[in-house]
């Protein structure tokens, strides 16, 4: 937007050292994008990165993400030795794994199908404590102790 608007600007007569203030920029920004409006028009002002090439193939991916959606729970590690096993592949960082995981619609927060620590008597328990303190807060007389909200 600053490109676009730098040039605006010297179009509409403005001097760089005006531009430059208002839009917090180098002199040699504003003559930077000048001449690449003048040699190519508004497409010399667009962002040209294209990005980076991924290690795996769209074939290989969708090989993974298929393999993922076949099981109910998968680990981090499990899916690296999985890549490395199958492609040769290991990633430097996880957030690499965590797109896989999450486009094949897992989460990487859950790595276990159930919670071995859930106690589900303490469950029950705590929902009815809940329910009495929200019935308490509903009624006529209101005690701020009892209310959650």
């Amino acid at each position: 937007m600053k490109r676009a608007v730098a040039v605006k600007m010297v179009l509409l007569g403005f001097k760089t050292q005006e531009i430059c203030d208002v839009l917090a920029v180098s002199n040699s920004f504003v003559s930077k994008w000048k001449t690449s409006y003048e040699n190519e028009g508004a497409k010399g002002l667009l962002l040209q990165y294209q990005g980076s090439k991924g290690f795996l193939t769209e074939h290989q991916r969708d090989e993974i993400i298929f393999h993922l959606k076949c099981r109910t729970h998968y680990s981090i590690e499990e899916l690296r030795d999985l890549i490395e096993s199958q492609d040769g592949i290991i990633y430097q960082s996880k957030p690499s794994y965590y797109d896989l995981l999450k486009d094949a619609g897992m989460s990487w927060h859950k790595t276990q199908p159930i919670n071995p620590k859930r106690d589900e008597e303490k469950v029950l328990l705590k929902r009815e404590d809940i329910k009495k303190a929200q019935s308490a807060c509903r009624g006529d007389r209101v005690e701020p102790t009892s209310c959650f909200y």
